[in-house]
This record gives structure tokens, C-alpha cells and sequence, in this order.
């Protein structure tokens, strides 16, 4: 079992970056938990796991300020320990407009050795001991609930407790490969926004494959959805599945009576669902005169 320190205030949470400071510690191993559409509405961070390689500090940031936990996941004086972090430095930069700094990501120098697995396959290679806990379960658990059980507590810790052991053992396979020059070009940008966010339309199945048409349809529906999410704070799946929504792209009702025919859904959903075509066909029509 995991022993941590709850750091759920600014003071606690900027206290322990001063105390590491102080004791000369410059590498801290850390992972999020995160909520991503499936309890309510968007995407929040809800736990902050580290560990120092001596003592394991859980970060609550419920009870910490954006700009408190800017000034550590900022802080170029000390390297966060993390693996695949893109999706972690996403979520801050979406949520809070910060950029983590000083990161080095596991799964760059496993990548160069071969590696594509996840965390836990890396930590059998290895024998390291697995993260505790249904590793299935728990992703699906909501982590915006307080307190939190502890089970879910030694989960989230179990993702940072072997970060250092793997980073030795990475580090020295990638200097007797002298892959070093690759792996340090790589880590430097790990964390940046590689592209530009593309909205959530286009990430629909098939998006790609669309025609000009079914974009402007998968645009305007995606909004309408999205928009009645928003306001009742759950997730967007619940208001429609997305697989509803190609379909109503792909072949568009022409009705009231024809969407009640294809999807189950409110008065509200109806009403925004023909506001939406009714935009989408507009929108068609006034590309088509220029």
C-alpha cells in the first residue's frame, strides 16, 4: 500500500515545491486523473499524482487555484516524470492555458527501443510490479467524486510509483544504443501542441471521408448537440451517441417526423436538430453562390 501527503490547498501545494527546492530534489514523477465526457459535460483535470522517489503527495486541484498549479507545471527547474504525456499536457493547456515544461515522457525513449505498448506492459517487460487495482475499472471511474475510495487513491499512485526505475533502466539502454541525440529531440517538444486543436466535429468517425456536404451537416449537429450538453452539464453521448450522428449526417431527415423515425430524442434535441439543418442548409447555399 501506497502511504501519501493530500496537498489540497495552494499554501500545502506551493509548500512542497518549496520544500523539494530546498532539499534539492529536481525531478518529480507525475500523472493525471482526468474526467473526459463520461460522468458530465467537457474535460477536467481531477487528481494530480506525484511521487518524489521517497514519499508520494496526492495534488487536489478542486482546492488549488490555476495559477498555483502554474507555477509548478511551469517551473523549468524541476523535470516531470511522466509517460505519454501528451494528452495530460492537452488537458491543462485546453482547461487552464498552461503548458507543462521540463517534462520527460517515458514513451519516447521506449518508442526508440521499439516499444508501443502501454504503461503497464512496459512495467512487465521490466518486472516491475503492475499498477494495483482494475486497470479497466478505474478508467472508467469518476474521479470527480470526493472523497475519493481507496482503491482509486492506490490506482492513480500506482501510475507514478516505477516512472524512476524505468527512466534508469530506458536511460541506460539508450546510451548503449547512442540514441541519445534522437531521444533528447524528441523530449524537448514532447509537450507542445504539435498541431492546431481541431474542433469536435471533425473528430467524428469517418470524418475524413466526408463530402462537403456531410461536414457542414456534422458541423451544425455537433453544435446542437453539444450546445444542449453544455447546458445540462452531462455528457455529450447521452444527448446523442456519435455513431446516431454520422448516420443523421449521412443520410439527413427531411422532417420532424423523419428524425423521430431514426433517433429517440426530446422535444429539445428535436427543436435543435432542425434549427441546426435548417443553419447547415444556409450555410450550403451560400457557398454555392459564391
Amino acid at each position: 500500500m501506497y502511504h501519501y501527503t493530500l496537498l489540497d490547498s495552494p499554501a500545502k501545494f506551493l509548500g512542497q515545491v518549496k520544500t523539494w527546492k530546498e532539499k534539492g530534489v529536481t525531478s518529480v514523477a507525475m500523472d493525471f486523473e482526468g474526467e473526459f465526457n463520461l460522468h458530465i459535460y467537457g474535460e477536467h483535470l481531477c487528481l494530480v499524482q506525484l511521487y518524489d522517489g521517497t514519499d508520494f503527495f496526492l495534488a487536489d486541484p478542486f482546492r488549488i487555484p490555476a495559477e498555483a498549479l502554474r507555477q509548478f507545471f511551469e517551473d523549468k527547474e524541476i523535470e516531470k516524470v511522466m509517460f505519454d504525456c501528451a494528452s495530460d499536457a492537452s488537458l491543462v493547456r485546453k482547461q487552464y492555458g498552461i503548458q507543462l515544461e521540463n517534462v520527460y515522457d517515458i514513451r519516447i525513449p521506449a518508442m526508440a527501443l521499439g516499444y508501443m505498448g502501454n504503461l503497464s506492459g512496459l512495467m512487465e517487460m521490466y518486472q516491475l510490479p503492475h499498477v494495483e487495482g482494475n486497470k479497466k475499472q478505474n478508467q472508467t471511474t469518476n474521479w470527480l467524486t470526493r472523497p475519493l475510495s481507496e482503491t482509486q487513491i492506490q490506482y492513480a499512485l500506482g501510475d507514478v510509483a516505477d516512472l524512476f526505475a524505468l527512466q534508469d533502466i530506458l536511460k541506460e539502454q539508450i546510451k548503449a544504443k547512442h540514441l541519445e541525440h534522437e531521444v533528447d529531440g524528441k523530449m524537448r517538444v514532447c509537450a507542445k501542441q504539435k498541431n492546431p486543436e481541431r474542433p469536435g466535429w471533425e473528430k467524428l468517425p469517418s470524418y475524413r471521408f466526408f463530402n462537403r456536404q456531410e461536414q457542414v451537416y456534422a458541423k451544425h449537429f455537433f453544435l446542437a448537440r453539444d450546445g444542449i450538453a453544455r447546458e445540462h452539464n452531462v455528457p455529450a453521448a447521452r444527448i446523442l451517441d456519435k455513431h446516431s450522428l454520422v448516420a443523421l449526417v449521412r443520410d439527413v431527415p427531411s422532417d420532424e417526423k423523419a428524425f423521430r423515425a431514426r433517433i429517440r430524442c426530446s422535444d429539445e434535441l428535436l427543436e435543435a436538430l432542425l434549427k441546426a439543418k435548417t443553419a447547415a442548409w444556409q450555410e450550403l447555399s451560400g457557398t454555392k453562390q459564391n
